[in-house]
């Protein structure tokens, strides 16, 4: 299973310890603006912890409020709820570090290649393009950011980067790319992730990639009603991604 990473660089999450496995959190990425909303949640709670009701009032804007109930969604609950599950110390406020930089998709191409000719497995362009389309993915189902600056088609045979096929393609059709390529320098947790997701989808060859893939909704509702067998360029939204995806993580 994969879980979140740990990086430099710090904002605040939520974990539920109910679901805590070891050292690996439950975690949704948080905005350092509601920290203190949390916390005067967690300090009012306490103070009125022998009292009858628990009630407290807390001034914040609208978009603040928005992301609150952004937030208790992604835990099924209203906002009411969460707060009283942070006061009660079901959820906790925890320091959760995150990877501050900006990385392109050359770079986690690259850490595949690399880490790809270290193990000997062989990778061509397309198993290539559904290895960066899950790491994307988990990235965003787990941290609720993009991974890379890069947005992937619903090509008919999975989900494409279209520069990257091209460079690719042209030189190794559908050979395993053979190209020397050097370790990548990416943050040692970010190098981590990628592993994690080189350990769960290795082992399969591209064909096997493209059917889960593509039996997958963020894939699926980027091409509507379109044949299995036309081209497509719509875009696979990184939202339905990270919704699709956040879901399969903490449905586990």
């Amino acid at each position: 299973m994969l879980c979140p990473l740990t990086a430099d660089g710090y904002t605040y999450g939520l974990f539920d310890k109910l679901g805590c496995k070891g050292d690996r959190l439950y975690v949704i990425i948080i905005p350092h603006c509601l920290l203190q909303l949390f916390k005067s949640a967690l300090r009012t709670a306490m103070t009125q912890a022998n009292s009858i009701t628990n009630e407290y009032q807390i001034t914040v804007s609208s978009l603040v409020w928005q992301r609150v109930e952004q937030i208790a969604g992604e835990f099924n609950l209203s906002v009411y709820e969460l707060l009283e599950q942070i006061g009660e110390g079901k959820l906790k406020v925890v320091a959760v570090p995150t990877n501050p930089a900006k990385l392109s998709y050359r770079d986690i191409a690259n850490a595949f290649l690399w880490l790809a000719a270290q193990t000997n497995v062989a990778i061509n362009v397309y198993k290539l393009q559904k290895l960066m389309y899950y790491a994307q993915a988990w990235y965003l189902g787990v941290y609720g950011k993009p991974l890379f600056d890069a947005d992937f088609q619903a090509g008919i045979h999975g989900p494409v980067i279209p520069d990257l096929l091209e460079k690719y393609q042209c030189q190794f059709s559908w050979e395993p790319i053979t190209e020397n390529i050097e370790q990548p320098k990416l943050p040692q947790k970010v190098g981590q992730f990628i592993e994690e997701v080189a350990e769960a989808y290795f082992e399969y060859d591209d064909e096997t990639l493209e059917r889960m893939i593509c039996s997958e909704k963020p894939w699926l509702e980027a091409r509507g009603d379109l044949p299995r067998d036309e081209s497509c360029h719509g875009i696979i939204s990184q939202e339905s991604m990270k919704k699709y995806y956040s879901g399969r993580f903490f449905s586990k």
